[in-house]
């Protein structure tokens, strides 16, 4: 998932890359020489869909707001530029919060 003009995130499932972590951090680093790499554990990603999200303003702001008045910090947004989904990543243990706070908001 890109994530800003000079960065670039990869999302990969913990479980895929048991005891090849190092290795593959290792080949990052010999092939691409990043600045920096930053692992982050623990991350839910919830994508929010809809066809009329191009249509509509402020569903962004929703999302936040509502996620905010529930206590659940975003911890990563990516929105493409078709804008029919925007997906966040969220800590896990906030991942059924997160999911039951966008429902309410958007369906209920």
């Amino acid at each position: 998932l890109p994530s800003g003009i000079d960065t670039m995130s990869v999302v990969i499932n913990s479980n895929d890359i048991v005891g090849k972590r190092d290795f593959l951090l290792t080949e990052i680093c010999r092939l691409t020489e990043p600045d920096m790499i930053e692992i982050e554990d623990h991350l839910a990603l919830i994508a929010v869909v809809g066809r009329s999200m191009v249509k509509a303003k402020g569903t962004a702001a929703r999302i936040f707001s509502a996620l905010s008045a529930a206590g659940v910090n975003i911890r990563m947004i990516d929105q493409g530029s078709s804008e029919l989904n925007i997906i966040i990543g969220v800590d896990e243990a906030d991942y059924v919060t997160a999911l039951k706070t966008i429902y309410g908001e958007f369906v209920k």
